[in-house]
């Protein structure tokens, strides 16, 4: 192919060639019994799901997530939303692949945030909390993980440096609300909204295109969370267990109830903060994403669509006339 990448924010109703990465698949069937391919694919500028109708076992099986595919078929309208109708679908030739255009694209500096996020835990003003950050901190394994792997498969900062961008965005928020909020135990908080998450540097494999390790898919984050702290309490004895309690509690309390995978509610002030701060963010996240995507409906006042993230319907962005590549 010596045609430049066409990005997936410019792509309209009409016939497409390109290189994408695949985000995920399944083979499913049709309603006359044949198998198909469904897939969501990816570049830099944004995602679109694709279908391959009549799959053959050897096409489905190049359809690996993580995976280049050079694609071609047609950009039809389904519920006012694009998507990529595949007639033809090869493994990409390595000189095909346009790196430039599946580097994350980044708002902020990993550098600067993960510096940030030391300074903020190097200032606890508990003492056992700052030196329990300490032992995560000086955690080589865990922290070049921590610095890189997005924070979900799909609901919020499903991204390379996700993880690094929520925990950071979730710690300025938490220091406002214990600015807020002077009675709550500031240290327990703070620790809290850096160790909820922990457990994803194990559960999630890969960066732009996330998958779960099997260890994530037998244990969770949460449960892989507590093992790696009851692991740094064992190398502290001298942080009281009613702390070391708490900061567990938080870690398993902290997506709210047990519909959504905490086996317990939130039972203190510092684990009903960590987890509204926690859930705001991702949400918002979530939000900001979908947001941008086509509407399925509009009108004089805008448009709408249903989030598959949030499960209701969101008003969309308004497209500027010369933004074919917004970030997602």
């Amino acid at each position: 192919m010596e045609e430049p990448h066409t990005y997936v924010a410019a792509l309209e109703p009409g016939p497409v060639h390109a290189v994408y990465q695949v985000a995920s698949a399944r083979t499913l069937k049709a309603r006359n019994g044949k198998p198909y391919l469904a897939m969501t694919l990816r570049d830099n500028s944004g995602r679109i799901e694709a279908k391959r109708w009549d799959v053959s076992d050897e096409q489905a099986a190049k359809a690996k997530v993580g995976a280049f595919l050079e694609v071609q078929g047609e950009v039809e309208l389904y519920k006012n939303t694009p998507q990529v109708v595949i007639r033809a679908m090869r493994e990409a030739a390595e000189e095909d692949i346009d790196a430039a255009a599946f580097e994350t694209r980044l708002a902020f500096d990993p550098a600067q945030l993960a510096g940030e996020i030391r300074a903020l835990l190097l200032a606890l003003p508990d003492d056992d909390l700052r030196a329990l950050a300490q032992a995560y901190l000086d955690d080589a394994e865990f922290m070049a993980r921590f610095e890189v792997a997005p924070a979900a498969q799909r609901m919020h900062h499903p991204y390379k440096f996700g993880l690094l961008e929520h925990v950071h965005s979730v710690l300025r928020l938490g220091e406002k609300m214990c600015d807020h909020y002077a009675w709550l135990d500031r240290s327990m908080v703070l620790l809290g909204l850096f160790l909820h998450d922990s457990g994803k540097v194990v559960e999630l494999i890969g960066e732009d295109t996330p998958g779960y390790s099997t260890e994530g898919e037998l244990l969770g984050h949460i449960t892989i969370g507590i093992n790696m702290l009851d692991r740094k309490l064992q190398g502290q004895p001298d942080v009281p267990h009613r702390k070391g309690v708490l900061l567990k509690h938080i870690i398993l309390s902290h997506h709210g109830q047990a519909d959504f995978g905490s086996p317990k509610p939130t039972m203190t002030p510092e684990a009903l903060a960590v987890h509204t701060i926690e859930m705001l963010d991702a949400k918002m996240n979530a939000m900001q994403r979908e947001s941008e995507e086509a509407p399925e409906t509009t009108d004089g006042t805008g448009g709408v669509r249903f989030s598959r993230l949030l499960k209701h319907k969101i008003l969309t962005k308004p497209k500027p006339p010369d933004d074919n590549r917004a970030e997602v």
